[in-house]
Order: structure tokens, then C-alpha cells, then sequence
């Protein structure tokens, strides 16, 4: 009797408990852009720094239909450029605690940023980096996008570098060394600054405060305007978005900038304490 008791006990929790079967590093299911479907295959995690604490650290799920080869899965310019080169198609999960912040999509058929709010998903998730992320059809700035995926996210490893072959005999006298190659210029990113400005707006009107820190992160221009004339800065503040506005100023954002004469940003913000705050400490006036 209690064995039976014991055994029904058990197979009520795998009911409620869904197996995830995929193995580690791997990846089952599918993203679907504009009608177009691709099979995602791998997984990797990595961290990134939390949008609004420095010393806390999110999640990051990338996930993807080929191995990234070597190219870490922290280096968003490097994989949206060769997503947009068609070398794969990349779906990146930021993950705060146990909350899914937002999904990033890099593909050769998009342009610009596509970062969708992670309300939109069905996210569950049997522990860190494990679990499975959906999405019904959703129109979204001009693209249609659906996600049904499972995932088991490994930690990265860079691929093993060949070592060149040994020559049988040495040379008889040593060449000096070579002279250290030029360092590479900076990367920054390829993103249409245009139309990141425009999402960016979207986002602040949204007042999905995560979405607009991630597009700041990416290199929007801080003094953008949208189609009437208002600058993000405005936009952030109008919205009472106090991190986007802090990100905005830290990113060089003019703050002598009037819309109507004598109506000066600090007094757009008289409404939002916090904005007002950082732009005080930032010298406004």
C-alpha cells in the first residue's frame, strides 16, 4: 500500500514537473521570422552586468542553429554581424534572477536591434539556464516573429587552436623576432543609429525602462531625435524613466537643449524627482 501510495505520489510530480530532455549545450526547437523557419540547435550562457545594479550580474541564454565557433556569445557586435552575414540566426535571453528582462534577435533578414520585451514569452525554467521559451505570432515593427524552443545552456568554450607543424631541421641562424602586429581599432556597434533612436522612443513610451538600457547599451545616438524634433533625453524624461535618463547623460546627451524658449530640461523634469536628480548632479540647469 505505500509502495503504491509512493509510486502515484511520484508520477502526479512528473505531471506537474516537465522533463527537459535536451542535453546540455543543446537546443530543440524553432524561430520563425517573417514565415521563415530555422531549427535552433546550441545553447551557451554567459553573464552580463544587470541593467540597473553594476555589481549584479544576469543571465544571458544564447541560442542558436550552428556552434558560434569563436565567437563568444558576450560579444554582441561580433554576433550580430555575422547574423547579418547569414552566418546564423541568434536568439539571446537576459535573464534577471528568475525573471526573462527581454529576448534579442539577430538575423540576416532584420536590420537594427530587434529586442522584444520578455512579457511577450512563456518562459519556464526547471533551473539556471534550462528550460524551454515561447512566443505566438507577433507582429512587431514590420516582422513577424514565433519562437518554440527548448534549451540546456553549457558554458562556452573556445575551440581548440591547431598548433602549426614542427619543420624537421632548424634554420641555422634565429631571425629576430617580429615586430608585435598593430593593435585593432576599437569595435563599436553596427547598429542603424536611425532606427535604434526610433525603437528607443518606442520603448520609453512603453516605459519598458529594461528594452530602452539595453538599446542605450548598444550605441543609440544619446542626442537622437524622433520625427517631430524631441530628443530621447525629452522622452526619457517626459516618461519618468530615471535609469534611461542617468544612461542618456552618461553618454554625453545635450542638456542645454530647450523645446520652447526658457523651458529648460531640469524643468521637463520637475515631475520626476529622480531625473531631475541626475540631471542636477549631470550640471543641467
Amino acid at each position: 500500500m505505500i509502495r503504491k501510495g509512493f509510486l502515484a505520489v511520484a508520477f502526479a510530480l512528473c505531471i506537474a514537473w516537465p522533463a527537459f530532455a535536451v542535453d546540455p549545450g543543446k537546443a530543440s526547437g524553432t524561430v520563425t521570422i517573417d514565415g521563415t523557419t530555422m531549427p535552433l540547435a546550441v545553447s551557451v550562457q554567459t553573464r552580463k552586468v544587470n541593467l540597473f545594479d553594476d555589481t549584479k550580474k544576469d543571465l544571458v541564454v544564447v541560442v542558436t542553429d550552428k556552434v558560434l565557433g569563436a565567437t563568444k556569445p558576450d560579444d554582441e557586435v561580433e554576433l550580430s554581424m555575422r547574423a547579418r552575414r547569414g552566418d546564423f540566426v541568434v536568439l539571446a535571453m537576459r535573464i534577471d534572477g528568475n525573471k526573462l528582462v527581454n529576448v534579442t534577435l539577430n538575423y540576416k533578414g532584420l536590420s537594427g536591434l530587434v529586442i522584444l520585451p520578455g512579457s511577450w514569452f512563456q518562459y519556464t525554467s526547471a533551473k539556471p539556464a534550462e528550460g524551454t521559451l515561447k512566443l505566438a505570432d507577433r507582429d512587431f515593427d514590420g516582422h513577424k516573429y514565433a519562437v518554440d524552443v527548448e534549451f540546456a545552456a553549457a558554458r562556452y568554450v573556445a575551440p581548440r587552436q591547431t598548433a602549426a607543424p614542427t619543420p624537421a631541421t632548424a634554420p641555422a641562424a634565429t631571425a629576430p623576432p617580429a615586430s608585435p602586429p598593430a593593435a585593432a581599432p576599437a569595435t563599436t556597434s553596427n547598429i542603424d543609429r536611425k532606427q535604434a533612436t526610433g525603437l528607443l522612443v518606442q520603448a520609453l513610451m512603453q516605459r519598458d525602462e529594461h528594452r530602452a538600457l539595453e538599446i542605450i547599451k548598444l550605441g543609440v545616438d544619446p542626442n537622437g531625435r524622433d520625427q517631430s524634433g524631441i530628443p530621447v533625453l525629452n522622452w526619457a524624461v517626459m516618461m519618468c524613466q530615471p535609469a534611461a535618463v542617468k544612461a542618456l547623460v552618461d553618454a554625453k546627451a545635450d542638456l542645454k537643449y530647450e523645446r520652447a524658449p526658457g523651458m529648460t530640461i531640469l524643468m521637463e523634469a520637475g515631475a520626476c524627482p529622480e531625473a531631475a536628480r541626475v540631471l542636477r548632479l549631470a550640471g543641467a540647469r
